[in-house]
């Protein structure tokens, strides 16, 4: 038995019995930025990219925010799934005062060499945002489910590059988005067995107290700790594939990690969470 076949009989064998500490309020706005290879040649073209992408219905106020002095920034409401979301376009690269694309693409393992050429070339960008929808667990899971396939639909367009995630050092490629919200058919937001987790949680190596770890980074966005092996001896990409389903299970509220509890990961193998600030390390792996 693994820890994909974890069940809950084995909770007779935690340390510490206390209710856990989370989930917290989660961050009420949602925001991405999508990235492109191109400039939009002006206003009406930024509005027909998205009535092509989401369907004219969809897309409802138009309006322009500027000055003389400064470009005018198109600002178009777009309506998925009950829910209202803010689309800017940028006709200029990502301030690296806001967030230095080429930096992250280039520490970024999970693309490929022209991917991050890509991302540290891009010419323009949107900031869409949903704001307000994510009061809870459970309405930040059904904001993000709508943003991914709304963020899916605009990278079916011609000249788009990829998504860069708000609050995270996550990048992920138009051809790995698009893939990943394959797994979505069939699925809906309130699935308790899946969540897009790679299109939104990013897994990266650190260091805590001179130890190698491997963490996690976006669940906090949920209100939840973020995860993390410490000085683990299993295969980097084991611990990827236990982070991922820890952490859709986090978000899907299947299974909640709490300090001092006991984790089997194998019939061989068990780990012991131990909180450290805001974040919950498996210690044994």
């Amino acid at each position: 038995m693994g820890l994909f076949d974890w069940r809950r009989g084995k909770e007779g064998k935690k340390a510490n019995s206390a209710p856990p500490e989370w989930p917290k309020p989660p961050r009420e706005d949602t925001m991405v930025m999508l990235l492109m290879d191109r400039v939009l040649p002006g206003g009406e073209a930024v509005v027909e990219f998205l009535r092509k992408a989401v369907g004219a219905d969809a897309v409802g106020q138009v309006c322009y925010r500027g000055s003389h002095v400064e470009p005018l920034v198109p600002e178009v409401t777009v309506k998925l799934g009950g829910l209202e979301f803010w689309c800017s376009y940028l006709p200029f690269p990502v301030p690296k005062q806001d967030r230095d694309i080429s930096a992250a693409a280039q520490y970024n393992l999970f693309l490929k060499p022209e991917e991050r050429e890509a991302f540290a070339g891009h010419k323009s960008f949107w900031a869409l945002a949903q704001k307000g929808g994510g009061t809870s667990l459970e309405g930040k899971r059904r904001v993000c489910w709508q943003f991914s396939l709304l963020c899916a639909a605009l990278l079916e367009q011609e000249g788009t590059v990829g998504v860069s995630v708000i609050n995270t050092a996550l990048l992920v490629s138009r051809e790995n988005y698009l893939f990943q919200c394959t797994q979505m058919e069939g699925r809906t937001w309130n699935d308790p067995d899946y969540f897009p987790v790679t299109l939104w949680i990013w897994l990266y190596r650190g260091l805590q107290e001179d130890k190698p770890t491997v963490e996690t980074q976006g669940l906090a966005e949920f209100g939840l700790p973020e995860l993390g092996f410490f000085h683990p001896k299993l295969p980097v990409q084991d611990l990827l594939n236990y982070l991922f389903t820890m952490s859709s299970w986090q978000i899907t509220g299947k299974q909640l990690y709490r300090n001092m509890a006991l984790i089997p990961l194998t019939p061989e193998r068990e780990v012991v969470c131990k909180q450290t600030g805001e974040t919950l390390y498996f210690i044994g792996a």
